[in-house]
């Protein structure tokens, strides 16, 4: 028995010695590369893989492909071609470490620093940042940042509703919404100190407020886009065996602005209401088509009463689709330079960027 348990305690560390020497020789960091794997979820088959493409891209510090977006970045093009060169995996095997890919690189970019920069109060507010505002008795209305000082914060006169240029707005009590880039939305509450009507652009001053109240922390990457879409709205109408058919609309077209996985930002007529469901068409490039199912979470306003801005939740992709947007988000392939998508000024309906009218100093 003392002899059996000998040999074992033998065995072992000569593994170990072996193991290290192993280490020593082709420098790769085994243990951390594969415990890291493993944390992430891949099998030891998938990380081996994994290590493959490390090896292949020599990659200074192998492990951090799990969570460096420039490493990633080097990585994922040739690493998908070469799953999808696979003959010994199923097409379900390679959607499913592809997406593994996919999420992964989606984490290594919400690790980023500039993702975890949240504000505490208005301060930090930059120009030209697109503001919301609400009132009770007035409605809704859209502002920009014209100046952050000390003492207030300038923005632009609201406006958005009828009549809103000849609006007094002091000393009204609002309610103010933004979005941050790379950020979050954020609500605050304040009241207007000074109205000027009287420059060539009207002016509100507003109070500073130390107290931000964060919400709808981005989920997904987004991207701006440049995107001609068509969509077709529908509803589902029960049938007398108490089963539901699709009913649609006739065929509109919109543009996509921006986009993720999970959505995307929308300009068409606007006519479409909160809750509404689309089947939503589109070309990422000149051979990758799209057709989803969406939900419209809802609208905000744009410079033209006709048009508006629709905030679209996806509800079906298939998984190929959500690759292929996700691809184009994240330039795995370099489709976005080859396509060279600059953002225009969007021509349906007309929309004008209102960020041209805003003033670029304060005067009196």
């Amino acid at each position: 028995m003392r002899l059996l348990i000998l040999f074992a305690v033998i065995c072992i560390i000569a593994a170990v010695l072996i193991f290290n020497k192993k280490i020593k020789k082709t420098g790769f960091p085994w243990y951390e590369f594969y415990s890291r794997g493993k944390k992430e979820g891949f099998s030891f088959k998938k990380i081996g893989m994994l290590k493959k493409f490390a090896v292949m891209n020599k990659l200074e510090k192998p492990q951090s492909i799990y969570w460096s977006t420039k490493q990633l970045d080097r990585c994922l093009a040739p690493a998908i071609q070469s799953i999808n060169k696979k003959e010994d995996m199923s097409g379900d095997d390679k959607l499913k470490i592809v997406d593994k890919l996919l999420e992964l690189r989606k984490k290594a970019e919400f690790n980023l620093p500039k993702y975890e920069k949240r504000i505490r109060d208005t301060r930090p507010i930059i120009r030209r940042q697109k503001l919301i505002i609400r009132d009770k008795e007035l409605g809704t209305f859209v502002s920009w940042v014209v100046e952050n000082n000390n003492k207030f914060l300038v923005i632009t006169q609201p406006t958005g509703q009828k009549d809103s240029e000849t609006l007094n707005w002091q000393p009204r009590e609002i309610g103010v919404y933004f979005r941050r880039k790379d950020d979050a939305g954020y609500f605050f509450k304040t009241r207007v100190v000074k109205h000027l009507t009287k420059e060539e652009y009207p002016l509100l001053y507003i109070n500073h407020n130390k107290e931000l109240i964060r919400h709808q922390k981005r989920k997904d990457v987004r991207i701006d886009t440049n995107i001609r879409s068509s969509f077709q709205p529908f509803s589902y109408k029960s049938k007398k065996d108490n089963n539901t058919v699709p009913v649609r609309d006739k065929k509109y077209t919109g543009r996509i602005v921006d986009i993720s996985g999970g959505g995307c930002c929308m300009i068409a007529g606007s006519k479409l209401k909160k809750n509404v469901r689309l089947k939503i068409d589109f070309f990422l490039t000149d051979n990758k088509n799209a057709a989803i199912i969406g939900t419209i979470l809802g609208s905000s306003k744009t410079d033209n009463e006709n048009v508006k801005k629709y905030h679209i939740l996806f509800l079906k992709i298939d998984l190929q689709t959500k690759h292929n947007i996700l691809f184009f988000v994240y330039n795995i392939f370099g489709e976005r330079d080859v396509q060279k998508n600059t953002i225009q000024n969007t021509r349906v309906g007309a929309v004008v960027r209102p960020e041209k009218a805003i003033p670029s100093k304060v005067t009196g």
